[in-house]
């Protein structure tokens, strides 16, 4: 693998020290770079127009305006030239809308952790753009090639055989200009008649003959001629190469410069001879063996290493190639790092004046990336779509959650304890209580929301995923736990931490084929650690091993990284291990992985202990008599979920006004804003929403207690100003008693 070239950085900014903390930081990423400063965008553009920049990063600071200008000037000069915003976080959402007129990323402060592979993303972008553009250039110079070419070059239809294409040669030979070419039968102008029949080419194969060229004023020269058919978007076409066979000289003059444009190909290019043996390598072929252009001719391209995972299409088709097939197809190989990649290979074979094959031509284009971007972008747009269905799905349980437990509650509160129907309504509620956990385990998962830490009990936490694991993994794989004595307690997300131990409970029932065994372990251990007194942090140990097919070394390797997987197509997106690296690691903990062919597999999590206890559930605690004398508004755009919580408050003693959007509840406000003691609003609604009907109240009331309801909390609502640290947010599904608690904790205060 190459070194990594330096990255020049063109900095647009008046904060010297902004630019020394992000050339530390990119240091300590052993990114090479170059940055010069510029403070106005005057100076960007006289640096983008001297050439030599690989990215251009901006300060918000400087203004959104002066960085608009600067971003027209910078893409009218390079419209391909990668652009970021460097940003404070609290006004992230400022610098996003500067995508869309040119900026390419931004970074937040606080999150300079994605600088790095932003920069190796965008550099790599705009270096494979720089490439294409190359690349056209090089079809352009290719079709200058073949105009400039000594030899004459035709391209004729692969049916009706006529003149769609002639060379400046061609046409300089033969005296017509390419309108009175145009449209003639190649018959037409030689002496004797071609075998083109469909028939006849698929016999032969590469067509090649010494035949007479007539002139436009009759005379005739002698030529060598090669007829190749080809596939094209419109058909069958057939390629023409004629050699005026009075001018040799010429003809060496047009081998030399198609040799150099070879060598100078991004494909690796090989001739070998009709027993494999190599005769010509390109640079990059060279460079890909890892051996001299000396060393390599003369050796049997079958016996090299860098073939050696081809696998046997590679080698049949050489085969057929010798037999005068020609061949393309996609197979591995192995570079001499032992790196391995996909090429995309072609083979042809070349003929001789008798007809018969001497030599076969190798053209491969590594396509790794490609196949590699276009895998990520099928399992992205996959895991983008699931996660939206399940936010939707989840966000419209939460209001039917909502009503049921409103409900149940009215139905517990109407009812004495000592009724046999009472057991039913708390049924009722544990349910719902229960299904809220779902909930929240559904919309971990479309990534819209995430539970604050707390502290959980480790044991607590693998006895409550065991009892789902049973129905995750099936009757046939015993599951055992085997919990420490002690109980000790980590700083987490417990619904996240599930999700680990499940996903890796899932891994291993798909390694055990038959009947088999999974073993969930805790305990603990010491950890390395520089900020822990004594050089040394106690750290709780989470076990999941099966019995397994295991993993080879090779696999091993590669397990965390994203989108690699090792099941069939469809059966995986190669995303699990790599989520459960990313939550482990977001807990500041650690996940290895040990394993062998046919010994199993064990993964082992350790997280940092912490002293604090896990609160204790107080959801169903009684709750005192409620305040007299209490009018709510309630606003709920839900008729259901609105109508279960108007009658479940009723029946607490409150006063309750209803609306059903931010609008009429704005209308109810200006007439009893003096009797309205609390206000519960839902935030997403038509008509207005909550947080629009939130700020018009306060205007008219300032101090008017307010709670926010709502399925999740996301970045729409930042948009609009609101951040819910600064609110009492209560997210769905809501339980009654403790919206009856906050109700009261908030009428007590002051």
């Amino acid at each position: 693998m190459s070194p990594e070239k330096v990255k020049h950085i063109l900095f647009l900014t008046e904060n010297r020290k902004l630019k020394e903390a992000v050339v530390s930081y990119l240091r300590s990423q052993k990114i090479l770079i170059k940055i010069k400063l510029c403070e106005g965008y005057s100076c960007l553009e006289r640096e983008v127009k001297a050439g030599n920049i690989s990215m251009c990063f901006a300060d918000y600071k400087l203004g959104h305006n002066l960085i608009v200008k600067a971003i027209d000037a910078q893409k009218s000069i390079d419209s391909d030239l990668p652009f970021i915003i460097i940003t404070e976080k609290d006004k992230q959402d400022a610098a996003a809308e500067l995508l869309a007129v040119g900026a390419d990323d931004y970074i937040t402060l606080d999150n300079m952790k994605r600088l790095a592979p932003v920069i190796r993303r965008e550099t790599k972008a705009y270096e494979e753009v720089q490439a294409g553009k190359k690349a056209r250039q090089e079809i352009k110079e290719l079709m200058n090639i073949v105009q400039s070419a000594e030899d004459e070059v035709y391209v004729l239809g692969g049916e009706s055989h006529k003149i769609k294409f002639a060379n400046k040669k061609a046409l300089s030979n033969l005296g017509y200009d390419m309108q009175e070419l145009d449209g003639k039968n190649i018959h037409d102008i030689t002496e004797e008649g071609l075998p083109l029949k469909a028939e006849e080419r698929e016999a032969q194969g590469r067509v090649m003959l010494h035949t007479r060229f007539i002139r436009k004023d009759g005379t005739k020269y002698p030529a060598e001629a090669i007829f190749q058919t080809a596939e094209t978007e419109g058909g069958t076409a057939i390629l023409v190469i004629v050699h005026d066979s009075t001018e040799k000289e010429s003809a060496k003059q047009h081998a030399f410069v198609l040799n150099k444009a070879i060598d100078a190909s991004a494909s690796a290019v090989t001739v070998t001879d009709s027993d494999f043996c190599i005769i010509y390598l390109n640079k990059k072929q060279i460079t890909t063996a890892g051996n001299s252009k000396a060393f390599m001719i003369g050796k049997d391209i079958t016996e090299q290493k860098m073939y050696e995972s081809s696998g046997k299409e590679f080698f049949n088709a050489l085969d057929r190639c010798r037999r005068g097939e020609s061949w393309v197809g996609e197979y591995q190989k192995t570079g001499h790092n032992g790196e391995e990649y996909i090429v995309l290979g072609s083979m042809s074979p070349v003929y001789s004046d008798l007809n018969t094959v001497t030599n076969i031509v190798i053209v491969e284009e590594d396509i790794t990336e490609r196949v590699r971007i276009k895998s990520q972008l099928l399992h992205a747009q996959k895991m983008e779509t699931v996660g939206e269905l399940t936010s939707g799905i989840a966000h419209d349980f939460t209001n039917m959650l909502t009503a049921i437990g409103g409900f149940s509650s009215i139905m517990k509160r109407k009812m004495d304890k000592d009724s046999r129907f009472y057991v039913y309504a708390e049924k009722i509620s544990e349910l719902t209580v229960r299904a809220r956990e779902l909930t929240k385990n559904l919309l971990t998962f479309s990534r819209k929301q995430m539970e604050a830490e707390r502290a959980v009990s480790v044991n607590t936490l693998v006895k409550s995923v065991g009892e789902f694991l049973t129905m995750v993994i099936g009757s046939r794989i015993e599951l055992e736990l085997k919990l420490m004595e002690e109980d000790i307690n980590i700083m987490g997300d417990p619904v996240q931490l599930e999700q680990v131990i499940i996903n890796l409970a899932t891994n291993a029932r798909d390694a055990i084929e038959a009947e088999g065994k999974l073993v969930i372990t805790t305990d603990k251990t010491m950890v390395s650690d520089e900020k822990s007194a004594g050089g040394f942090a106690e750290y709780a140990v989470i076990s999941v091993k099966d019995n397994g097919c295991g993993i080879d070394q090779k696999t091993l390797d590669k397990i965390f990284e994203p989108f690699y997987t090792t099941k069939q197509a469809g059966k995986g997106t190669g995303l699990g291990l790599y989520i459960v690296t990313d939550i482990i690691t977001r807990h500041h903990g650690y996940i290895e992985c040990f394993s062998e062919p046919g010994q199993g597999t064990e993964f082992v999590i350790k997280l940092p202990v912490t002293d604090q206890t896990p609160e204790a559930a107080c959801a169903e605690a009684e709750i005192e008599d409620s305040s007299e004398n209490i009018t709510i508004l309630l606003v709920e755009d839900e008729k259901i979920v609105r109508e279960s919580l108007s009658h479940a408050l009723d029946v607490y003693g409150y006063k309750v006004y209803e609306a059903v959007n931010g609008k009429e509840a704005v209308e109810i406000f200006k007439q009893r804003s003096f009797e309205i003691d609390m206000v519960i609003s839902d935030i997403v609604m038509p008509v207005m929403n909550g947080i629009t009907a939130y700020k018009e109240m306060i205007a008219i009331k300032p101090g008017q207690k307010f709670i926010f309801t709502t399925g999740y909390v996301g970045e729409a609502h930042r948009k609009e100003g609101f951040d819910e640290e600064d609110h009492v947010v209560m997210i769905k599904p809501l339980m009654l008693k403790e919206l009856v608690r906050k109700i009261e904790e908030l009428l007590r205060e002051n």
